[in-house]
C-alpha cells in the first residue's frame, strides 16, 4: 500500500490540489451568492418598509376622504333643508300676495333680468 502511494504521489497531490481548488472556488461562489442574497434581503426589507409607509398613507387618505365625504353629505343635507325652507317660504309668500302684487313682482323680476342681460351684452361687445 505504501509503495502504491509512493508511486502515485504526484497524481495524489494533483488530485488534492484540484479538490482544494474546487473547494476554494465553491467557497468563493458561495460568498458571492451570500453577498448578493444579503443585498437582495436588504432591498426587500427597504421595499417592504416603503410599502408599509405607503399603505399607512393610503389608509390615512382613505380616512380623510371618508371624513370629507361625511362633511359634504352633511352640507348637502343642510343645503337641501335650507332650499326647502326658502322654497316653502316663497310659496307661502306668493300665495299670500294678491294677483296684482304677484304680477308686479313678476314684472320686476323680468325687467331686472332683461336689464342684467343688456348690461352683459354691452360689456361683451366692448361698449
Amino acid at each position: 500500500m505504501l509503495q502504491w502511494l509512493y508511486d502515485h504521489k504526484w497524481q495524489i497531490v494533483t488530485v488534492l490540489l484540484l479538490v482544494g481548488a474546487a473547494a476554494a472556488l465553491w467557497a468563493w461562489i458561495e460568498d458571492r451568492h451570500s453577498a448578493e442574497l444579503a443585498v437582495l434581503r436588504n432591498e426587500l426589507a427597504r421595499n417592504d418598509q416603503e410599502l408599509q409607509a405607503a399603505s399607512r398613507q393610503v389608509e390615512e387618505l382613505r380616512a380623510q376622504l371618508g371624513r370629507k365625504q361625511e362633511e359634504i353629505a352633511k352640507l348637502q343635507r343642510t343645503n337641501d333643508r335650507r332650499i326647502q325652507e326658502v322654497t316653502s317660504n316663497a310659496y307661502k309668500q306668493a300665495r299670500a300676495l294678491g294677483d296684482d302684487d304677484l304680477l308686479a313682482a313678476y314684472n320686476r323680476l323680468i325687467t331686472g333680468a332683461r336689464s342684467r342681460n343688456a348690461d352683459r351684452e354691452r360689456t361683451d361687445s366692448g361698449d
